[in-house]
């Protein structure tokens, strides 16, 4: 071999080491928080709705679950459904004049549409009378640590404090409306309404004014996941389209290099490929075997999400929440085994589970007394919930 052509090769392998190194340190580089609003159900950020969507199944077993990429004019193509749902979640919703009109013909139809913005404009505010506005505090920011209070009408859904959000996220409310068809479904602590159902023909809308309480941080945030799912229940269980056509960087807005460039792997990706079409043309290429396509195991995606609220559960070490959530599971286990009314007289309701649990009577009074204690207490140590853990346990464990 030549000087030269020695020469040549050290500096291609130099070359190809550096630019393999540079694509490790991009894909093993610790990947800062994205606060950005994106409402997309392919993105597990905090502000995306991948958990949301992914909880559907369970609002509606057994039904059809749609993505619409399109513009509803394009989407329905004069086709007017039956018997669904349609789920719009994003910061603001400005449809073009037809499409907004094509949606309001399908729910006049007997369909049902959720739309939760900041702000709606155009024909569908109009055609409902809507306005919507922030609450100007001064000073308020991204810091602000004042918290919104969300309650619903319906006392059958009321929580008796509330679901509390920060101010700075759910500060929007709805000030005009067609009080005359139409129904509050939801408030804020100041009686500010925040939630609503229009009657359409045969259908309705509903309008919920804070969409950052529909996302992924919100879904994982203390009990506020009661919220989406209670909203989302005034839905009937139906056939169910969600939008992604109107989601901010949606595909249909940017270019395709664009896009490929903002989504992390998908950047990742294209380094891999310059590279290896870099090393392709440097060292040459030769078929030697088709390669043989690796089978993934099937992903249970439900025990990844229940593995994502333990480590934010661990991670905050609220043990008096657990406690209180551990109580409430038993009594609805009651409630469902034993056809048990907990919310009677006390001393008859341990009587009756002893007796037909087989658990004796001083084994469930004294579950029952720890589980009283909790609405009382502040917080409690780790030893105290692995007892009240362990009592519950062994009434599992020795029940008929």
């Amino acid at each position: 071999m030549s000087k030269s052509s020695k020469k040549h090769s050290i500096l291609t392998w130099i070359i190809g080491l550096l630019l393999l190194l540079l694509v490790i340190a991009a894909i093993v580089a610790p990947r800062p928080i994205d606060w950005s609003y994106s409402f997309s159900k392919n993105d597990e950020i905090p502000f995306g709705t991948r958990l949301v969507h992914e909880s559907l199944p369970a609002l509606f077993p057994g039904q059809e679950m749609v993505t619409a990429w399109l513009n509803p004019t394009s989407f329905f193509d004069n086709k007017i459904p039956v018997n669904t749902n349609f789920i719009y979640i994003n910061g603001r919703i400005k449809m073009e004049d037809a499409d907004a009109r094509e949606l309001i013909k399908v729910a006049s139809e007997g369909n049902h549409v959720f739309i939760a913005a900041e702000h709606v404009y155009g024909v569908l505010a109009d055609t409902f009378q809507l306005d919507f506005k922030p609450e100007i505090v001064p000073g308020m920011d991204f810091f602000n640590r004042d918290s919104v209070g969300f309650h619903f009408a319906n006392p059958k859904l009321k929580k008796q404090f509330g679901y509390w959000y920060p101010r700075w996220m759910t500060r929007f409310y709805i000030t005009d409306y067609d009080s005359t068809r139409t129904t509050v479904l939801g408030h804020d602590h100041q009686g500010k309404t925040n939630f609503i159902k229009v009657k359409l023909g045969k259908g309705f809308f509903y309008f919920n004014s804070n969409p950052l309480a529909f996302t992924n941080y919100h879904l994982l945030s203390r009990d506020n996941s009661e919220y989406i799912f209670k909203a989302l229940s005034y839905l009937p269980e139906q056939a169910t389209v969600w939008d992604e056509h109107y989601k901010p960087g949606s595909i249909h807005q940017e270019g395709l290099f664009d896009f490929v460039l903002s989504n992390r792997s998908l950047r990742i990706a294209w380094y891999l490929l310059f590279f290896g079409v870099l090393v392709i043309f440097v060292f040459g290429a030769r078929r030697k075997q088709r390669a043989i396509p690796v089978l993934k195991r099937p992903e249970n995606t439900t025990l990844s999400f229940v593995a994502t609220v333990a480590r934010l559960y661990f991670s905050r070490r609220d043990h008096l929440d657990i406690a209180r959530k551990r109580y409430t599971y038993f009594q609805e286990f009651l409630r469902n085994r034993y056809y048990l009314d907990t919310a009677g007289d006390e001393s008859k309701v341990i009587a009756e589970v002893s007796r037909k649990s087989g658990v004796s009577e001083r084994s469930v009074a004294a579950l029952f007394k720890m589980g009283n204690r909790l609405e009382h207490l502040r917080q409690i140590s780790q030893e105290d919930l692995e007892q009240f853990n362990r009592q519950i346990e062994f009434f599992y464990n020795n029940c008929r």
